[in-house]
């Protein structure tokens, strides 16, 4: 066993019923800002080429589902609300876990997983495979919302261009 399969196997252990806890230690591990509201609630600073974006993650309890909310940094004016909601409607026919959507309180597009646990404990895989979703998705899509609310793109540009694999980095 690895150093790092044991550390998760102590991060497992140590979790209990409260899978916040596992996922408050896996970003410490990633050296991400972090704070803990209380036992059901963690809020982090996810790093990205586009600024960095708030990460919200809360475990309800009576459902045992474990939700993640991450927030893109990117107010959406309300002339381009419907722009937007066209460009995150063809976004979300390409995200295989997750779903983006816009947070009418505060116009912001939002990236969220929920994860239905009910009484079953976070695996270390699971948790991966969903915050290398929100990494991916909303390093991927980021721009594509940003060029239809600022840059005159029309929803099916903006998604093209966001679909186009680079190669290195310039």
């Amino acid at each position: 066993m690895s150093r790092s399969d044991q550390h998760m196997d102590d991060i497992t252990a140590s979790s209990g019923d409260n899978p916040v806890g596992m996922v408050e230690e896996y970003v410490i591990n990633q050296d991400w800002n972090s704070e803990r509201s209380n036992e059901q609630e963690l809020w982090a600073e996810l790093p990205s080429p586009w600024g960095n974006q708030r990460l919200w993650i809360v475990f309800h309890e009576d459902t045992g589902f474990l939700q993640f909310n991450c927030y893109l940094n990117l107010k959406i004016p309300p002339r381009q609300s419907s722009a937007a909601a066209r460009t995150i409607t063809l976004m979300n026919e390409r995200v295989w876990l997750g779903h983006f959507e816009i947070w009418s309180e505060e116009h912001v597009p939002v990236f969220r997983i929920v994860l239905p646990l009910r009484k079953a404990e976070l695996q270390e895989t699971q948790l991966e495979d969903v915050m290398t979703a929100i990494q991916e998705e909303t390093e991927r899509f980021f721009p594509a919302i940003q060029w239809v609310v600022w840059g005159g793109k029309t929803p099916e540009e903006a998604i093209a261009a966001a679909m186009v694999e680079t190669e290195g980095e310039a």
